[in-house]
């Protein structure tokens, strides 16, 4: 089942296709065919050249047999003995990008004393493979474009990926953690036994038994998460064989927990469970007696079709994605390609989710680099599945990504993008990134509610601010599995303050309240961060307590929050003089539609008795000149009080004026500090 054996550099190099003996990607080696002459940096003396040594020579026909793991034995004892020849380098950096360790290929590259446009083009993808796109630009521009060298091609695709970088959806990536992942490859999760348990394949060194590339061979482990959001440490699943140097790997569990089915050798076997044991049934026989490489599928839960990706016709060349039917004698139909979805690159991995949404990784569709996930749904009129949409950033990377499972707002994948354990790494996707909490404030030594309090929540560079009712209670979004800071403010009085982590656990029933007390005067504070703690139910309906926010929106976001909740405040605030408080965009004077609302709000509400005079202040961060900030306060003063007049304010009521940077209500510089600088104050008197 394992697919990783080999890496693929988006067609840059000169290639040499390959079938390996496992479940696979069917995919494209790293192998430059630098066989014949390559620069050499002598590491002794000028006649001591690394080539002449048998370590050299056999780690090259590991390579070429694609037993990386060993070949980087041999060219590591070299390397070690303090050869420095570019060969050698060349080779062993391209053993360590096909173990998907960039790190290691850049490394070891930055060791030749002077590199050749071979190196300098294999630094340029090891960067690329560590997000580095800026140095991965640097490096190409030392390559000459060739028909070896596809250097612009290289350069237009690193430019589309840092636009989909820039543009991430808005969701949660977990790495399960070293009590699951390894410096190995743990791939392919299967959801078991409801939510609390995961099966997944892992070829780590438990075994003593290894494959053909130097590799433990595939076995499955399971591991459970516990009341405390951890995942245990992975055991070997206990699983009925009668072989043991063999592949069995996950593939899917169904028809409640009683039936699965996994791969081994090519092949994919049904077993089935009594008295809580696995017994193996054999084979699904897909494609009669044609020879073929079947590597994963989706079955329904009567048996009564299949979705599985396969070689089959192909001739070992790449993997498509066919259908097949169960027929009255209990044999499958002959397989039909989903010509729709196939593409000249491999498709593997199809699941179909609960409502009826297919998921499958591939190569084409222009992915962003090797395997991305993409999804589909089936026209039962036109009885074809509608062109694929790719997931994007982040649960798609430059990176393998693959084996992609979604179970209502949770997903699963493998993936060997950058920053995780080993190889492949099983990471949990929440398909949202803020959830609504809410709660009441209270002060901690009468239990009296705290009301009309401004409690304030900032993380990265962003800030957000609600407030409390007269009975104390309060809503606000707030980003999950992010450390935020939380302040209770009371005027210019702060309450309290103190670092928070939000963590959502998945339950039976929704619990998204957080009270918060105000501690006593002179009370230590709490050490460390404290935990959040939200339970939610997960299954497929709207949830509008959660958000996927973008990455290019989520200040945009924030800014409307503030305004939606400075709305709202209005909307019960006492008779008497008081201030509104509007937020603008980073040197901007445009008036959101948020913004717009909070003005309407503040007319109707209050201003329209014409009982009140006002003093609209424009304010900004301290970024930029001075002479320029205050400028730009006087403009943000003018569009809201030319917004107000246009809207029926008396104008000879109103005191119009600017402050720049003078007035700053948080003197730290942060992204924070500066998003609550930027601002319009409406005082009402």
């Amino acid at each position: 089942m394992d697919s990783l054996n080999e890496v693929k550099l988006a067609d840059y190099l000169i290639v040499n296709p390959s079938l390996l003996e496992m479940k696979q990607f069917v995919q494209l080696s790293l192998v430059l065919l630098f066989w014949g002459a390559v620069h050499h940096t002598s590491a002794q003396n000028p006649q001591d050249k690394a080539s002449d040594h048998k370590s050299f020579k056999k780690g090259a026909r590991l390579f070429k047999n694609g037993n990386f793991v060993k070949a980087e034995e041999q060219f590591q004892m070299l390397l070690d003995s303090g050869y420095r020849d570019n060969d050698l380098i060349t080779y062993q950096a391209q053993v360590h990008l096909e173990l998907h360790e960039p790190h290691a290929a850049k490394d070891v590259i930055l060791l030749s004393k002077k590199r050749d446009q071979d190196l300098d083009y294999l630094l340029a993808i090891s960067y690329y493979y560590l997000e580095e796109f800026e140095e991965a630009f640097v490096e190409l521009s030392f390559v000459t474009d060739t028909a070896t060298f596809h250097v612009k091609e290289m350069h237009d695709r690193i430019a589309d990926v840092m636009h989909h970088y820039h543009d991430a959806q808005g969701y949660v990536i977990q790495n399960f953690g070293p009590e699951v992942n390894t410096k190995f490859r743990e791939y392919a999760p299967v959801m078991y036994d409801g939510f609390s348990e995961l099966l997944f394949t892992s070829r780590n060194d438990s075994s003593e038994y290894t494959a053909h590339d130097g590799l433990a061979f595939e076995a499955i482990h399971d591991t459970r998460i516990d009341s405390l959001n951890k995942w245990h440490v992975a055991d070997p699943f206990e699983f009925h064989t009668a072989h043991e140097q063999r592949h069995d790997a996950t593939v899917q569990v169904y028809r409640n927990h009683t039936k699965l089915i996994t791969f081994h050798d090519g092949r994919l076997f049904k077993s089935h469970r009594v008295n809580n044991v696995w017994e193996e049934d054999g084979p699904l026989e897909l494609h009669a007696d044609e020879v073929a490489t079947d590597t994963h599928c989706h079955i329904s839960d009567d048996e009564s079709s299949i979705i599985f990706a396969s070689d089959f016709h192909t001739y070992g060349h790449n993997l498509d994605l066919f259908t097949a039917h169960k027929l009255e004698d209990g044999t499958w139909s002959e397989p039909e390609p989903i010509a729709e979805l196939n593409t000249d690159f491999d498709e593997d991995s199809p699941f179909l989710a609960g409502d009826s949404t297919l998921y499958f990784s591939s190569r084409g569709h222009g992915s962003l680099g090797g395997y991305d996930v993409f999804k589909t749904n089936y026209d039962k009129k036109t009885k074809k599945w509608s062109k694929p949409i790719n997931l994007d950033y982040p649960i798609n990377t430059v990176a393998e990504d693959i084996y992609y499972s979604t179970y209502g707002k949770v997903a699963f994948i493998s993936s060997t993008r950058n920053g995780g354990y080993g190889s492949l790494d099983l990471y949990r996707i929440l398909l949202f990134n803020e959830i609504l909490i809410g709660g009441t404030i209270t002060d901690e030594k009468t239990g009296d509610p705290v009301p009309n309090a401004a409690v304030e929540i900032a993380y990265d560079s962003l800030y957000f601010r609600t407030y409390t009712d007269k009975n104390g209670k309060y809503e606000i979004y707030a980003p999950v599995n992010k450390n935020m800071k939380i302040t209770v403010v009371d005027g210019d009085r702060q309450l309290s303050q103190g670092e928070y982590f939000l963590d959502v656990f998945f339950r039976e029933e929704d619990n998204l309240k957080f009270d918060l007390e105000i501690p006593s005067k002179g009370a230590a504070a709490p050490v460390g961060s404290q935990l959040i703690h939200v339970e939610m139910k997960n299954d497929f309906a709207k949830k509008p307590y959660i958000k996927s926010v973008a990455k290019d929106q989520i200040s945009g976001w924030s800014d409307s929050l503030k305004n939606h909740y400075e709305k709202v405040r209005i909307e019960h605030a006492p008779p008497g003089p008081g201030t509104v408080t509007v937020y603008l965009e980073f040197n901007s004077t445009e008036l959101s539609s948020s913004v717009k609302e909070v003005l309407d709000e503040l007319y109707k509400d209050l201003l329209k008795t014409g009982r009140y005079k006002v003093e609209i202040s424009g304010h900004t961060d301290p970024k930029g000149p001075a002479a320029y900030n205050q400028k730009l306060s006087e403009r943000r003063a003018k569009v809201v009080a030319d917004y107000m007049f246009e809207h029926g304010f008396d104008a000879k009521r109103a005191k119009v004026v600017g402050f720049g940077e003078s007035k700053l209500i948080d003197k730290t510089k942060s992204a924070e500090a500066d998003a609550k600088n930027r601002r319009v104050e409406i005082r009402y008197y």
